[in-house]
């Protein structure tokens, strides 16, 4: 699958916006969570839709701090788990801990 069939795949599923910012647009980046050149292939599994500048920032930081890049990832697998299984709870608690410090990366 190409990265954009994945893309629009993603918006389906989580609606038009960044997985990490909750920032509503139809601009987004698909990133893979497990990176083409270690065998992550583009899949709604191993994606998450960005918006331009969280995807600059997390590509920067997995070569400025390898240990929060992976943390990013993880939270994001689990986000859409979240999503997927209707765990409202944990969906909330990302939303109300998680995504606002993310946003803060938009600031600066």
């Amino acid at each position: 699958m190409s990265n954009a069939k994945a893309r629009e795949k993603l918006k389906i599923l989580y609606g038009c916006r960044c997985l990490l910012t909750n920032t509503e647009t139809d601009k987004l980046h698909y990133h893979h969570i497990t990176k083409k050149e270690h065998g992550g292939k583009a899949t709604v599994e191993n994606g998450a839709n960005l918006i331009r500048e969280i995807h600059q920032w997390l590509r920067q930081l997995e070569y400025s701090d390898i240990e929060l890049y992976h943390l990013v990832n993880e939270c994001l697998q689990y986000y859409k788990l979240c999503l997927d299984l209707q765990e409202l709870k944990l969906i909330e608690q990302y939303e109300t801990e998680c995504i606002p410090e993310f946003r803060k990366k938009l600031r600066r």
